[in-house]
C-alpha cells in the first residue's frame, strides 16, 4: 500500500474552496485521502474499478473533483471523466471542473477539454500539464477518446491514467442477449469504455454513482466471451468509499421517513389522485376544460401545487427581506411523462391556471383569495412545526397576487437538448428568470442537472414495476436545502408512487447502512421465493426483475391504507387468530415470548384475509412471511433456529385516520420498537395489536389483529425478492 502525497493541487484547491466560503470539511478531506490511497494500492487497477458513493445530489461532483486534484499530486498525468450521454450534462460537467480548476489553468500547470473539441496537443502541452478529458458516454465521443490515445497522441497512453466513470450504472453496464445464438452480449457503450481500459496499461478505474445496485450485483469475474479473445471486464468495485452527507442535505430520511405532525417533514407529501395523473398525461378537453382552470377536480393537485408554489417564494422571500437576507427566486418541477406531448398538454394545462389566477386576481374573483387562504393554511402547518415565523396573512395574499398579476409566473417546458441549452444558466444550471419558475419535463430532468432552489415538485411517473436505479434518479429535490426552504416545500405524488418510493428509500438507505457499519464484508442478503420454496439465495440476474422490499435492522413492515372486513368475517379471523397465540403472551406485562416460526407465518396467513386496501396502498404478504423465515430459519444461529418473537398489545384504539387525513400507520409505539432492540438473540418480531376497531375511529365496528413485522436489532440488511419472471427474456 502506498502512501498518498499532500499538497500541490488538492491543498491548493481546499485553500480557494476556503476563499469562496466553502470548506471542505474534515470528513471530505478523509473520503478523498482514503480514496486516493485505495486507488494506488496494488489490488486496484484497470480491471478492478473502485466505488464512490454518495446519495442523490449530495456533493459526488466535489468529491471527485478533490480525488482528481489528489491523484495528480500522486503519480496521475491525465485524467478522463466519463459523463452522462446529453450536451447538458457533458457541458455542465465541463464548466464545473473548468471552474474549480482555475486556478490550475491560469497558471498553465492543467488543461481540461471536452473530447469533441481537443486540439492538436503538443509535447509541451502533453508533457507540462495536467490533462482532463470530458467524454459523453455516447457512441461517438468514446471513438474519438480511443483513438485519441491509441492514434492521434499514442504518447498519452504511456500516462498514468484515472477514468472516472461518473453515474457509472448508466450506459457503462448493460448486457443482452443475442437473439441469433442465444449468446450474452454487452452494450456498445460498455464495450467501449472496456476497450479503453484494456489499452491503457497504467490505469485506475473510480465509479461514481448514487444508485450502484447493477454494479454491486455484477459477479467478480465474466466468463471468457466465446469466440473472442478477451472477457468483459469487472464492473463490481473492489472498494467502497462513501461521500460524507453534509449538514444541509435533505434526502428520503426527510421525505419518506416516519415523522410526526410536529415535524415540518411530516407535510413534505400531499396526494395526488390517479385519476388526475390519467388527465394530465395526454390532451383530452373532456376532462380539462380551459374555462375551469382554477375549479376542474381533475386539476386540483397540479393547481394546489402551483398556488402553493407561488405562495411558499412569497414566504421564504418576505422572511429572506425581514432578515435583511439577498432574495432569492425558486423553482417548481412537473415531472408526469416522458412523452413530448405529454408536456406541451401539461405546459398548457399550467399556464391555463396560472393565467386563471391572474384573471381572478384582477376582477376581483373570490376564488383567488380562497385558493391562495388554503395554500397558507397548508404552510402554516409546517411554518409552525419548524418555529419559523409566518408573514401577515393579508401581506402574504397581496405578494402573491403581485406576482401573478405582473406576469411574474413563468412556465418552461425542458425535454430536448436544444431546449435546455438556452435555458442554462453561466453556471449550465437551469436559469431562474423570476422569482417563480415551474419547469415541465421529463428525462432530460432525471439525472445530473441542477435545479436550484426547488420547492415543489409534482411527480407522476407510475411505471408498472420501478426500477430503483432509475426512478431514484427522478429525485430531484434532494439536495442542499436551507431548513427554511424545507418548511414550504412540498411533493406531490400518488399514493402507490409514495409507497413504492418509501420502499426503494429504504433498500437505498439499507445498502448504505451495510457500508457505514461493515455488512458490506459479509454481503447484503438477497432472498427470494421460487417455484420450490420461499427462501433460497437470491441470483443477481433475478433480483433485478423482482419485486423487492428492503428490512434494516429494527426496520418494519407495516400494513397501513386499509379498511377492515366485515364484523362476521373479522369474528372468524379474529378467533382463529386468538387461538394461535400463546396465553403467556397475553398476559398483560407487555413482554415478547418465543413461538414456533409456523406459528407466526400462520397467523399472517389468517391476517391476510382481513384487510381490503385502498386504491394504490398494497402490503407485499409474501415478503412479510419471507422475512420471518428467513431471519428465523437461516440467519439465526442454533439452537433457536426456527423460532419467533410474538410480542401482543389490546385494547387498542388507533383511528384509521390521523387528524390530517393521512391513514395511520404506526401501530407500534416508538418505546416499543425501542425495547424489542434489547432482546436477546437475533429472532425477528411478529407484533399483533388488537384494535377495539370502532366506527368513531373509522373502522367496522369489529375488533381485529393489526400485524407488524420487525427485523431484528443485530440482522443485516436484507433485500427480500417475493416474485420473479418466469422467464428472464421476456
Amino acid at each position: 500500500m502506498n502512501d498518498i502525497t499532500s499538497g500541490g493541487f488538492y491543498e491548493r484547491l481546499k485553500a480557494a474552496r476556503l476563499a469562496s466560503g466553502s470548506a471542505e470539511g474534515t470528513e471530505l478531506e478523509a473520503c478523498v485521502q482514503n480514496t486516493v490511497q485505495a486507488l494506488l494500492s496494488s489490488e486496484t487497477d484497470g480491471r478492478r474499478p473502485g466505488m464512490l458513493l454518495g446519495k442523490i445530489q449530495s456533493g459526488k461532483t466535489r468529491a471527485f473533483l478533490g480525488i482528481v486534484a489528489s491523484a495528480f499530486d500522486n503519480g496521475f498525468d491525465v485524467a478522463v471523466v466519463l459523463t452522462k450521454c446529453t450536451k447538458t450534462l457533458a457541458q455542465q460537467t465541463v464548466n464545473r471542473i473548468s471552474t474549480e480548476y482555475k486556478e490550475f489553468r491560469d497558471a498553465e500547470e492543467l488543461a481540461v477539454y471536452d473530447i469533441m473539441n481537443v486540439p492538436n496537443l503538443t509535447d509541451w502541452e502533453i508533457d507540462g500539464h495536467k490533462l482532463i478529458f470530458v467524454a459523453k458516454k455516447e457512441a461517438n465521443n468514446m471513438k474519438r477518446l480511443l483513438k485519441l490515445f491509441s492514434e492521434t497522441h499514442p504518447k498519452l497512453g504511456s500516462k498514468r491514467v484515472l477514468i472516472v466513470d461518473d453515474e457509472a450504472d448508466f450506459a457503462s453496464i448493460r448486457f443482452s442477449k443475442n437473439k441469433g445464438t442465444g449468446e450474452i452480449e454487452q452494450g456498445r457503450i460498455a464495450d467501449r469504455i472496456d476497450e479503453l481500459r484494456r489499452d491503457l496499461p497504467n490505469t485506475a478505474v473510480l465509479q461514481v454513482t448514487a444508485t450502484p445496485y447493477s454494479l454491486y450485483l455484477q459477479p467478480d469475474e465474466y466468463e471468457p466471451a466465446p469466440g473472442k479473445n478477451f472477457t468483459f471486464e469487472p464492473k463490481r468495485p473492489a472498494f467502497t468509499q462513501l461521500v460524507p452527507i453534509h449538514d444541509s442535505y435533505v434526502g428520503g430520511d426527510e421525505y419518506f421517513g416516519q415523522h410526526d405532525e410536529d415535524a415540518p417533514e411530516f407535510y413534505l407529501w400531499h396526494e395526488v389522485q390517479e385519476e388526475e395523473l390519467t388527465a394530465l398525461k395526454k390532451e383530452d378537453r373532456r376532462r380539462i376544460r380551459s374555462d375551469e382552470a382554477l375549479t376542474c377536480k381533475r386539476t386540483e393537485a397540479l393547481r394546489h401545487a402551483i398556488v402553493g408554489f407561488v405562495t411558499a417564494s412569497v414566504i421564504r422571500r418576505m422572511q429572506q427581506a425581514e432578515a435583511g437576507d439577498a432574495l432569492k427566486r425558486y423553482s417548481m418541477i412537473v415531472h408526469v411523462e416522458t412523452a413530448r406531448a405529454s408536456h406541451a398538454w401539461q405546459h398548457t394545462v399550467s399556464k391555463e391556471i396560472i393565467t386563471g389566477m391572474g384573471d381572478a386576481a384582477k376582477s376581483g374573483d373570490a376564488i383567488f383569495s380562497d385558493l391562495v387562504g388554503r395554500a397558507i393554511d397548508d404552510l402554516s402547518r409546517s411554518i409552525d412545526a419548524g418555529d419559523y415565523q409566518l408573514p401577515l396573512r393579508e401581506q402574504v395574499i397581496i405578494k402573491v397576487r403581485e406576482a401573478f398579476l405582473k406576469g411574474g409566473v413563468v412556465t418552461e417546458r425542458v425535454n430536448s437538448d436544444n431546449d435546455v441549452q438556452a435555458l442554462l444558466d453561466e453556471n449550465a444550471e437551469l436559469k431562474l428568470r423570476t422569482p417563480f419558475n415551474v419547469f415541465i419535463g421529463g428525462q432530460i430532468l432525471d439525472r445530473g442537472i441542477t435545479v436550484p432552489n426547488l420547492l415543489t415538485f409534482f411527480y407522476g411517473r407510475s411505471p408498472k414495476k420501478m426500477q430503483q436505479d432509475t426512478v431514484l434518479q427522478h429525485a430531484r429535490m434532494y439536495g442542499a436545502r436551507p431548513r427554511a426552504d424545507l418548511a414550504v416545500s412540498r411533493f406531490y405524488t400518488t399514493a402507490s408512487n409514495f409507497i413504492a418510493l418509501r420502499r426503494i428509500h429504504e433498500f437505498d438507505a439499507a445498502l448504505r447502512h451495510a457500508f457505514v457499519v461493515g455488512a458490506h464484508e459479509r454481503g447484503v442478503a438477497f432472498v427470494m421465493k421460487d417455484s420450490n420454496a420461499r427462501i433460497v439465495p437470491c441470483a443477481p440476474s433475478k433480483i433485478l426483475v423482482s419485486n423487492i422490499v428492503a428490512l434494516r435492522p429494527n426496520g418494519a413492515l407495516v400494513p397501513f391504507g386499509f379498511q377492515t372486513k366485515s364484523k362476521s368475517a373479522l369474528a372468524k379471523i379474529d378467533g382463529a387468530v386468538s387461538k394461535l397465540i400463546p396465553s403467556d403472551a397475553l398476559n398483560g406485562l407487555g413482554q415478547p415470548v418465543e413461538i414456533d416460526c409456523e406459528v407466526a407465518v400462520g397467523i399472517l396467513d389468517l391476517l391476510e384475509n382481513a384487510f381490503d386496501f385502498e386504491t394504490g396502498y398494497e402490503f407485499d404478504w409474501e415478503a412479510a412471511r419471507a422475512a420471518i423465515e428467513y431471519y428465523s430459519r437461516i440467519t439465526t444461529p442454533e439452537p433457536k433456529r426456527g423460532k419467533c418473537w410474538l410480542f401482543a398489545g389490546t385494547g387498542r384504539e388507533l383511528s384509521r385516520k390521523r387528524a390530517s387525513g393521512r391513514f395511520s400507520d404506526a401501530p407500534l409505539s416508538y418505546q416499543e420498537r425501542t425495547a424489542f432492540r434489547t432482546l436477546p438473540g437475533s429472532l425477528p418480531v411478529l407484533a399483533v395489536l388488537q384494535q377495539e376497531g370502532g366506527e368513531d375511529a373509522g373502522w367496522r365496528g369489529a375488533p381485529f389483529w393489526w400485524p407488524v413485522i420487525v427485523a431484528p436489532a443485530k440482522s443485516m440488511p436484507s433485500i427480500f425478492a417475493t416474485s420473479v419472471r418466469d422467464d428472464p427474456d421476456d
